[in-house]
């Protein structure tokens, strides 16, 4: 089967959704396009958190091979901050051109998505609309209900009949699709995220190995953060949590793994200074780097915004603590949900995790059973073409 995937914003190296799709399609014998525009997604401070990981923001128009040989059909894009608002130039020749047996659109408040609902007898395939939006990511200005309102009188009953499928990967993501894009109906299914088990499992060895490259007693407990740093994802609240009496007679370690945002440094500079704990402060690593931190931690913690290392941490049976928005993330009693961006909520968490191993390692546990059982990219994956 000829499958084709359009995200306005494709990249190989940051471990996404479509890169797994597409990989795991392929591996089952069906031939993958993608179509994308000609830039990547506009970072916060691109240069000093991405740039090295994915390169220049422009990529250019044309086709272009990925790391696993599929091709990206790299058209030029309208220049619009905003992803849904970029129109890509010549996506109805291109498509047409491709003749998909499937296709996949992430983003249902895209003009991609939307130019799809007026091509589809034309194209005569099962069309399968994506949305990532979590209750965190909605705009709440007037400005923005007038636009849910328009969408919904032009466009959702057209969703609702045109689409195979609307996936929502969160639980949050469904309740974005009926209360403000108007969305419902039994087409409508959660698929969440996943990971690579291949890559993401627990390992004794490369926890050992990277503890004593950081330096890390077996007496003390380290915690981690790993991923982009500014202002949304509130990474200075994890030091403020830990100047707490109640855990400072414990040895504490934390390491944060990625790049932080100009804008954003001063305030984390700020937090680190008056941390009464050890800080170690790595670079962003490759993915395949990413196993050894997650094995080396003892709790993994995201206090606000969302994203997919939870299930990396997860799957390699480490104890996490994640925000509200993806409530789905901790189903399994594998970690600590809390309400995002919320300090005592979140030195609440760290106290107890901090306090108690066995909840840690039982937690543990948990989440390797629950990668493996429902979140690998292998199983995830065929739910899209089923």
């Amino acid at each position: 089967m000829r499958i084709i995937s359009i995200n306005v914003h494709y990249q190989d190296k940051l471990g996404y959704q479509d890169y797994y799709l597409g990989l795991e399609w392929k591996k089952m014998g069906h031939e993958v396009h993608f179509i994308s525009s000609d830039v990547h997604f506009d970072y916060p401070d691109y240069d000093n958190t991405v740039k090295h990981i994915i390169g220049d923001k422009h990529v250019g128009t044309g086709i272009f091979l990925n790391d696993y040989n599929v091709p990206i059909h790299r058209l030029k894009g309208t220049p619009r901050r905003y992803t849904g608002l970029i129109w890509l130039k010549g996506f109805e020749k291109k498509i047409l051109e491709l003749k998909p047996e499937l296709i996949v659109s992430h983003g249902i408040l895209s003009w991609q998505s939307i130019r799809l609902l007026f091509l589809y007898k034309k194209l005569n395939c099962s069309i399968i609309f994506d949305d990532h939006t979590t209750l965190n990511l909605v705009r709440k200005s007037k400005l923005s209900a007038i636009l849910f309102w328009v969408f919904r009188i032009l466009f959702a009953k057209r969703f609702m009949k045109v689409a195979h499928k609307l996936v929502g990967i969160s639980e949050t993501c469904i309740d974005v699709m009926r209360d403000n894009f108007g969305i419902v109906g039994n087409k409508v299914e959660m698929i969440p995220l996943g990971t690579d088990i291949n890559i993401f499992k627990k390992s004794e060895q490369l926890r050992i190995a990277y503890r004593n490259e950081l330096d890390i007693k077996n007496d003390e407990i380290l915690i981690v953060y790993t991923g982009k740093m500014y202002e949304d994802k509130k990474v200075h609240l994890i030091f403020e949590a830990l100047n707490d009496e109640s855990v400072l007679n414990k040895k504490i370690v934390i390491l944060l793994v990625g790049d932080v945002a100009k804008t954003y440094k001063a305030k984390l500079d700020d937090a680190i200074k008056k941390s009464k704990n050890r800080v170690i402060i790595k670079k962003a690593v490759s993915i395949d780097q990413l196993p050894a931190v997650y094995n080396a931690a003892d709790i993994s913690v995201w206090p606000d915004h969302t994203t997919n290392s939870t299930i990396d941490a997860s799957a390699c049976g480490c104890a996490i603590i994640c925000s509200h928005f993806m409530p789905e993330r901790v189903k399994y009693k594998n970690g600590i949900m809390i309400e995002g961006g919320n300090l005592l909520a979140l030195k609440d968490a760290l106290t107890q995790l901090i306090n108690n191993e066995k909840l840690r390692n039982e937690m543990g546990m948990q989440g390797e059973k629950y990668v493996e059982v429902e979140l690998s990219w292998n199983a995830i994956s065929k739910k899209f073409i089923v």
